[in-house]
């Protein structure tokens, strides 16, 4: 009896051995790697970009999509990782100190793995607008404390997910000295060194006026206005893309935006003083800044209009070729005077690449 029961244990030994060995065949621990991450603004999602057809223009609206200025290039980036079970493992801000950038590469991070990762990226998070009812008169763009995002405990998700921004009147841009931009990436981790290359979007629509005057009369500006636009949209973009904003070869197939019932649309206007157009002259008006939007109208393609007051008579056309405004995108019109006639044109241009490439790997 004491031998066979000595077989039994030995049998059950070489059994909990054997399931030992099948269960950490299949477990890889958790460790520490770096995680290096690139970040760059992403081109505008208006592919298949639009090109006006018809009239010759003395101006070529390619001349015009590069940065108009520090602006539209990350002036600070916040990267804050988010570890699968929901916490927040890294917040990290990285102040440029004036200057501005289109790319960053090499950040670098310890980061437990092998997990899914989300990595959200914030971008010139301090800007400000003008509030009415503000006592100060003063009020930040996305009314939410980054900071607040510490490691280690639970991400806000629905609360960040659902910031917005928002403009209060129909004369109000989004500030240009920052535009607010931003992103979330899912990766996969894995047990080991990794590097990723993620991207950011804007969070506005760029749109560039230029007047050229063939003509021997000079003309004066008195106003213009874009119609069917939005005044509210979602910090974090909601955005479906068809190829990979990387390779500069995409196009957006879907997006959504917090008001369904045609984006709660209103008109732009823009008023100027003593705005003049000398005869045989271009003018190029500084850019406007203003949300994306998603205007349906059911009977007619033309969702997006626009108009101008010349020497006090309105002139007034659709924006062929724009049926719809997701952000980044950039829209070229190009006024044209003529004797007794105003053309225009209109192109969905890329912004266009201007690389730098600081080094944060420490």
């Amino acid at each position: 009896m004491i031998i066979h029961f000595r077989h039994i244990l030995i049998i059950l030994l070489s059994v909990f051995i054997a399931a030992g060995c099948t269960v950490w065949s299949d477990y890889e621990p958790e460790v520490l790697s770096e995680l290096s991450i690139s970040v760059v603004v992403s081109d505008t999602p208006g592919a298949p970009l639009t090109k006006s057809a018809g009239t010759k223009v003395q101006v070529n609206p390619e001349d015009y999509v590069n940065p108009a200025h520090n602006g539209e290039k990350m002036q600070t980036l916040r990267v804050v990782i988010v570890r699968e079970d929901g916490t927040v493992e890294h917040n990290r801000l990285l102040d440029f100190a004036g200057r501005a950038y289109m790319e960053v590469g090499n950040i670098i991070f310890k980061v437990t793995g092998p997990e899914k990762k989300k990595i959200y990226l914030f971008v010139n998070e301090n800007t400000v607008k003008t509030d009415l009812t503000s006592v100060a008169g003063t009020k930040k763009l996305v009314d939410f404390d980054l900071d607040s995002l510490i490691p280690g405990r639970e991400f806000p998700f629905s609360q960040i997910n659902d910031l917005k921004i928002s403009l209060n009147d129909s004369s109000e841009e989004v500030p240009s000295y920052a535009l607010p931009m931003s992103e979330c990436h899912q990766i996969d981790m894995p047990a080991k060194d990794h590097h990723v290359d993620l991207y950011v979007t804007r969070a506005a629509n760029k749109f560039t006026y230029i007047f050229d005057n063939q003509t021997s009369e000079s003309y004066s500006i008195s106003n213009l206005t874009i119609n069917k636009g939005s005044n509210i949209e979602y910090y974090i973009p909601r955005i479906s893309y068809e190829g990979d904003p990387l390779s500069g070869t995409f196009e957006v197939s879907d997006y959504v935006v917090p008001n369904v019932e045609n984006n709660n649309y209103y008109s732009f206007i823009k008023n100027f003083t003593d705005r003049q157009i000398t005869a045989e002259s271009t003018v190029v008006l500084d850019p406007i800044y203003l949300l994306e939007g998603r205007y349906r109208d059911s009977d007619n393609a033309k969702n997006y209009s626009m108009s101008v007051t010349l020497n006090e008579t309105v002139y007034e056309e659709y924006f062929p070729d724009v049926p719809q405004l997701p952000r980044n995108t950039h829209v070229v019109v190009v006024v044209t005077l003529k004797n007794h006639r105003v053309d225009w044109t209109v192109d969905v241009c890329p912004y266009g690449e201007y690389w730098l490439y600081p080094d944060f790997g420490i």
